[in-house]
């Protein structure tokens, strides 16, 4: 009898149990999501990721995306508890705790979810006319270049700047030259190359990536390499030595060596351990079909989503919790 009882009491206390792991799970999550400027990669990459969060996350969650003007502005967003989850650039998340570049002071707490989503290369491109065979020759030949970046404070204008400063240039040097920096998005570059009114384009892009699509198009362009000490000198900064494969863009014929970088996910810190076990399951089990809406991220892989150099910043411990799960972390 005192053991029958003892049974029925144990199976009752199990099930209570169950009923709190089941009423914690079924909680709602509802976060901010800092992505990119509307019609961007960015953009696209956060609505597929909301569907895939929103098909798995508990009823009654909801992920409210925010268009910004990309990696810069969402470490800052997340930082100031703006926004609750973010993609970044592995290298900008190194940045910001070092700091460097747009970051004033030290941001600590930026923790990682899924890294590596896709493969991110630097760009430098000339039309196929032109006759500069390498960013070197700038300096060598003090040549009148009019040079186009990204926006101010964008990766893209940083990366150009970086990769002046190591091949021994500054915007001023440029300039005195007869040169030009021309700041500006990426359609109105797209415009003034297409018009020759630019003779080079240094940025990044990735696989698919439609303004560098369009360029290989009309008006037609021409990758430049990065030299082995410019590498040496990117490679500070929190990229990594990468080729861009031949036949990426029409017409590319050959690889392209240079640096590269993924785009990842991050949070704040203060996300609760559930909520980013929860999306960072969420994302991962939607992999596949994430990799099937986007040819960019074919390359993605479970072991890279936590690989330190995919996201330069402590994983949060509810993505630890997953991977550890997953049987991906020790």
């Amino acid at each position: 009898m005192i053991k029958t009882l003892k049974k029925h009491i144990a199976v009752a206390l199990l099930g209570s149990v169950g009923l709190c792991g089941s009423a914690m799970a079924a909680e709602p999550v509802n976060v901010k999501f800092a992505a990119g400027p509307t019609g961007t990669t960015w953009y696209a990459y956060a609505g597929a990721l909301r569907g895939e969060m929103l098909q798995r996350l508990p009823e009654g969650s909801t992920v409210d995306i925010q268009g910004t003007p990309m990696a810069i502005a969402n470490t800052k967003l997340l930082a100031a508890r703006r926004a609750d989850i973010g993609l970044i650039f592995p290298p900008v998340a190194a940045w910001a705790q070092q700091p460097f570049g747009p970051f004033n002071s030290k941001i600590e707490n930026i923790r990682g979810l899924v890294g590596g989503l896709d493969q991110y290369y630097q760009r430098i491109t000339v039309q196929n006319d032109s006759s500069i065979q390498s960013i070197a020759e700038i300096k060598e030949k003090k040549l009148a270049v009019r040079i186009g970046t990204g926006p101010q404070g964008s990766l893209n204008e940083y990366i150009a700047k970086l990769i002046l400063e190591a091949n021994g240039l500054t915007y001023e040097n440029i300039e005195s030259y007869g040169g030009s920096i021309s700041k500006s998005s990426l359609s109105i570059l797209q415009d003034q190359f297409g018009d020759r009114q630019l003779d080079m384009i240094i940025g990044i892009t990735t696989a698919g990536h439609p303004n560098t699509a369009q360029l290989s198009i009309t008006p037609g362009q021409r990758f430049l390499d990065l030299s082995d000490d410019a590498v040496s000198h990117l490679e500070k900064f929190g990229f990594v030595r990468a080729t861009m494969p031949a036949g990426m863009f029409e017409k590319q014929d050959q690889p392209v060596k240079g640096v590269g970088f993924s785009t990842s996910l991050y949070a704040n810190q203060t996300l609760s351990d559930a909520d980013a076990y929860a999306i960072t399951k969420a994302v991962m089990d939607g992999r596949e079909a994430l990799q099937r809406s986007f040819g960019s991220m074919k390359g993605w892989t479970a072991e890279g989503s936590l690989a330190p150099a995919n996201l330069a910043a402590p994983l949060h411990p509810g993505a630890q919790k997953y991977y550890r799960e997953a049987g991906l972390l020790k």
